[in-house]
């Protein structure tokens, strides 16, 4: 009976501990951050407080932040007539093109948080850092890279169930593509050209990450270890490969380019004994999905590559 009573006193006593003050039992320390990220130089990045002020460099990681309705008061200038610049962002001040960010005009903005590119923005992270803004530097090339990143946007503004829907959605969209192609695709080559230069594009370029996940061949393959999205080009090696397709991917004006490119098959025979060229399977993969990251986008740009190769097997715009 002594144990009965015992027992009945600790827990009315446990039940008068759970009517007090709410919070009281466990404060909530003045110390806690918001979140820590890890962005794409393994650099964990602290936010103290969720951010009121985001600024963000990248045109390709505007669509991420719309798609969550995130606000920024700074964005990259789009120079691109490619790139299409989210409405809700027409009046947002711009810091600079994103090759060349102001770093005058992003600290006059007075941001809690940048979200740049690793491929652009190394040195400007350092002049931030250096005054007390965490920056957050994100890789944009592969689909993996997209989802990635729109989760640390999800992060940001917290808004992580939201980004996870997105997430969803593009996995869903993506594998109803890929499931209507072969398994075992055709042999590609992916040509990239500039005003200097000639190389073959990798499977970790955007163009490339594509084409793997439509299971087709690429016959440039990156030497172990290598970061490299390029690697260098001969007509030997592309004789040799002797692909079912091949794709072009350039900066600049795509009817520009294909005249240029026609120029250059009829007056060279090695062109003309092309698989490819002489099947009429020679594509100019047009920049805005191919070149610059698709993001949002890139259920569109794996179902026009799929309908290049396999017409007609996907619906695209």
């Amino acid at each position: 009976m002594k144990k009965f009573g015992l027992c009945l006193l600790v827990l009315c006593l446990l039940l008068l501990v759970g009517c007090g003050p709410q919070g009281a039992s466990e404060p909530k320390t003045s110390g806690e951050n918001y979140a820590v990220i890890t962005d794409d130089r393994g650099k964990a990045v602290t936010l103290p407080q969720k951010p009121q002020r985001v600024v963000v460099l990248s045109t390709s990681l505007l669509n991420f932040a719309d798609a969550l309705d995130g606000s920024l008061v700074g964005r990259a200038a789009i120079k691109s007539e490619d790139a299409a610049l989210p409405e809700k962002y027409k009046d947002v001040p711009d810091v600079g093109p994103v090759y060349s960010v102001s770093l005058e005009k992003v600290t006059a903005l007075g941001p809690d948080v940048v979200i740049g590119s690793t491929d652009h923005h190394e040195k400007l992270a350092a002049q931030l850092e250096d005054s007390g803004i965490p920056v957050i530097l994100l890789r944009t090339k592969t689909y993996d890279d997209v989802k990635h990143n729109l989760d640390v946007m999800g992060k940001v503004y917290g808004k992580e169930k939201e980004a996870a829907a997105v997430d969803e959605k593009l996995d869903t969209e993506i594998k109803a593509i890929t499931d209507a192609v072969p398994k075992e695709g055709q042999r590609i080559a992916i040509i990239h050209a500039t005003p200097s230069a000639v190389s073959l594009e990798l499977p970790t370029s955007i163009a490339g990450g594509i084409a793997d996940l439509l299971h087709l061949q690429n016959i440039a393959a990156a030497p172990a270890g290598s970061e490299n999205n390029r690697i260098p080009y001969s007509m030997e090696s592309l004789v040799e490969a002797n692909p079912d397709v091949i794709f072009l991917t350039s900066m600049g004006s795509s009817d520009k380019i294909e005249k240029r490119i026609k120029g250059d098959i009829e007056s060279n025979p090695a062109w003309a004994s092309l698989k490819a060229v002489q099947s009429g399977r020679f594509y100019i993969l047009p920049e805005r999905y191919f070149l610059l990251n698709p993001g949002l986008d890139y259920p569109k740009a794996v179902g026009y590559m799929a309908n290049l190769v396999y017409p007609g097997v996907i619906p695209h715009e």
